[in-house]
């Protein structure tokens, strides 16, 4: 033998014991019959209880039935006791089957590594393998943390190949395992699993659409980046949001198109994302004091091409300004929320918008124009009873624009007529009746006077210019001058001052009802103060201030009247009244 011909067998004879030795068990298998020989067994993975089992499916099913095989992994190693799934895969997947797994041995527990190799003529009419055992290599251990700590956020990783449509499992939920393992091809699962519900009705024509793979060949061979899909899967009895992604592997090629595909929950992020969408829409399109539609939505709305809507009611509120000068800004935004309770009892199922101050409009597809006046006759009457009025026009002009335009001109109408029945003295008593009411009431005020009425009798805003008056504290007393006096302040003080303060101090209240030299005497020091007594021999104080440019209202100055216990006017360190 020549010594090229020595060192050639000494290699085929290294390789041998190399490959051989790498390996715990190996076994020769016939797929079909299931029969086998042991052609090695280490020490290691000895298991005598096993010798008289002659299937090799039996034998790995025991494995498991006995507890050999970590219960985390036993699931996905008894698989290879199912002889058609194993015949399936080496026929249709190639020619080597690995799963990597725990099982104990007598040294303890101990990772492995299975393997099924069949040769290039693997066929039914050629049907053996080798089934081998061997430990588990560092890489392949760090392969299965990283497969782990995968599946902790997807709870399916699948290796795709686009170019023959076939599929390996890495890691499926349980919930579908047995399914998909019935699957050669990736396409088939993907239209079985969509048709058999597992896909939400509405979310499996883009579904369908994503998972065409003719449309992924091309579309990956045009653009190798991600692609994505969210859909909701069925988990149960309900459906989630979930994402699928599909990325090229490091072993993709144009001629071997391997992906990888990840799904992974997203539903507890997608709803949050839809939230905050849905806030993010209400911001622009609803109205933050009602809550009805706004004038974006309302402009929007009005501008679609074949809106349908056949009938208009456009509303104006009536006194609002009278409310909010009177009463406060306070109540009323309680009159706005009350005329867009009233629309939502009425027509709850309209399209409802606030499109200014005082201003709604609401558009309906189906009430006919008699329809509308029906109810909006019954909702002003509601809104009668808290002394509300409204003024209303109602238009079903067959184009959106002209009938929006009509029902506002008939609107204007109406509140024209309105205000030639109900003059400012008219509104000034209905505004004063909501003014008793809200003290009869006595929400917030019973607990006000419980810290102010010891030491305030009054605290009002004038406003020097309409002689109106905004009230912080009004006792009962004055709000009878105030009745008496059409809602004027300088005429409700006069009467004030002649029924309880004394004759020889009247002439200083004379003085600050002069609101030109008052507003002197304010411009000049800020503030005007003085003393005086009331009829039953108790002193009082009234302080006026001239608000800021900065206050809402130029022409407004605020009067306190506090008790004087101590008949000691200078306890506030303001001027003394030199009016005149």
């Amino acid at each position: 033998m020549s010594d090229d011909k020595h060192s050639q067998d000494d290699i085929y004879s290294f390789a041998e014991r190399t490959l051989v030795d790498n390996y715990l068990k190996l076994a020769r298998v016939n797929v079909v019959t299931g029969e086998y020989e042991f052609l090695k067994k280490d020490d290691a993975l000895n298991d005598p209880q096993y010798d008289n089992v002659t299937d090799i499916y039996e034998y790995i099913a025991r494995q498991v039935q006995d507890g050999l095989i970590s219960p985390d992994y036993a699931r996905d190693y008894y698989r290879f006791s199912d002889r058609e799934y194993v015949m399936g895969r080496l026929l249709t997947r190639g020619k080597r089957l690995i799963h990597s797994y725990m099982r104990k041995s007598p040294s303890g527990e101990i990772w492995m590594t299975f393997a099924i190799i069949a040769p290039h003529d693997f066929s039914k009419e050629n049907p053996y393998a080798l089934f081998t055992w061997r430990d588990a290599d560092p890489d392949t251990i760090t392969m299965m943390d990283a497969v782990a700590t995968l599946s902790v956020m997807y709870h399916k990783i699948l290796k795709i190949n686009l170019t023959n449509d076939t599929f390996f499992a890495v890691k499926v939920d349980d919930s579908e395992a047995d399914a998909i393992s019935n699957y050669t091809r990736i396409s088939e699962w993907w239209k079985e699993f969509c048709d058999g519900g597992g896909v939400h009705e509405h979310d499996r024509e883009a579904y369908k659409k994503f998972t065409d793979i003719e449309k992924l060949r091309r579309e990956f061979k045009a653009d190798r980046t991600k692609k994505s899909c969210r859909y909701r899967r069925r988990s149960g009895d309900m459906y989630h949001w979930v994402q699928m992604d599909l990325t090229p592997s490091i072993e993709y090629t144009d001629d071997r198109q391997v992906v990888i595909l990840y799904v992974k929950d997203i539903h507890d992020e997608y709803m949050r994302e839809l939230n905050n969408l849905r806030e993010l829409e209400n911001t622009f399109s609803r109205d933050a004091l009602t809550m009805l539609n706004n004038r974006h939505k309302f402009n929007t709305d009005t501008e679609a091409v074949d809106n349908g809507f056949i009938t208009c009611l456009y509303i104006d509120v009536n006194g609002l300004h009278e409310v909010n000068n009177l009463l406060g800004h306070k109540k009323g935004d309680d009159m706005l929320c009350s005329v867009a309770d009233a629309l939502r009892r009425y027509f709850p199922d309209e399209i409802l918008y606030r499109i200014g101050g005082d201003e709604f409009v609401m558009l309906t597809r189906r009430l006919k124009k008699s329809e509308v006046a029906e109810l909006t006759e019954k909702m002003e009457a509601d809104l009668e009873k808290d002394n509300y009025a409204i003024s209303v026009g109602i238009s079903d002009e067959p184009d959106i624009h002209k009938m929006i335009t009509c029902a506002e001109q008939l609107m204007r109408e109406d509140k024209g007529r309105y205000y030639e029945c109900h003059g400012d003295r008219r509104k000034n008593r209905e505004m004063n009746k909501e003014l008793e009411r809200i003290l009869a009431e006595k929400h917030d005020v019973e607990s006000f006077l419980q810290v102010i009425s010891e030491r305030y009798a009054g605290v009002y805003f004038v406003n020097l210019r309409s002689d109106t008056i905004r009230h912080i504290y009004i006792p009962d007393h004055f709000l009878e001058q105030l009745q008496q006096a059409d809602l004027k302040y300088s005429g409700a003080l006069s009467l004030y001052a002649k029924k309880y303060v004394k004759e020889d101090y009247l002439d200083l209240f004379n003085k600050v009802l002069n609101y030109n030299e008052l507003e002197e005497a304010l411009r000049q020091n800020g503030v005007v103060q003085f003393s005086y007594q009331k009829k039953d021999s108790s002193f009082m104080n009234l302080r006026i201030v001239k608000l800021d440019d900065s206050s809402a209202d130029k022409d407004d100055t605020l009067w306190i009247f506090f008790y004087d216990k101590h008949h000691d006017a200078a306890e506030f360190d303001a001027p003394a009244l030199t009016i005149g």
